[in-house]
């Protein structure tokens, strides 16, 4: 069997409360009552830092 090279992250609580908070807000946003699951918004939080630090290391050079 292959080995993953995924590794979990470890977040603290005020980052979990902030992506809860997140999860609400997009709860209420929706017309259903659904939200998507934490493990999404955090994958999506980290994209988009990501994101923004290869546009930023682009403009410096």
């Amino acid at each position: 069997m292959a080995q993953s090279e995924l590794k979990p992250v470890l977040l603290s609580k005020a980052q979990i409360d902030a992506i809860k908070q997140i999860q609400c807000d997009e709860q209420k946003k929706s017309q259903l009552g659904v939200a998507p699951g934490i493990n999404v918004i955090a994958r999506q939080l980290i994209d988009l830092g990501l994101s923004q630090l290869s546009t930023t290391s682009k403009t410096r050079v």
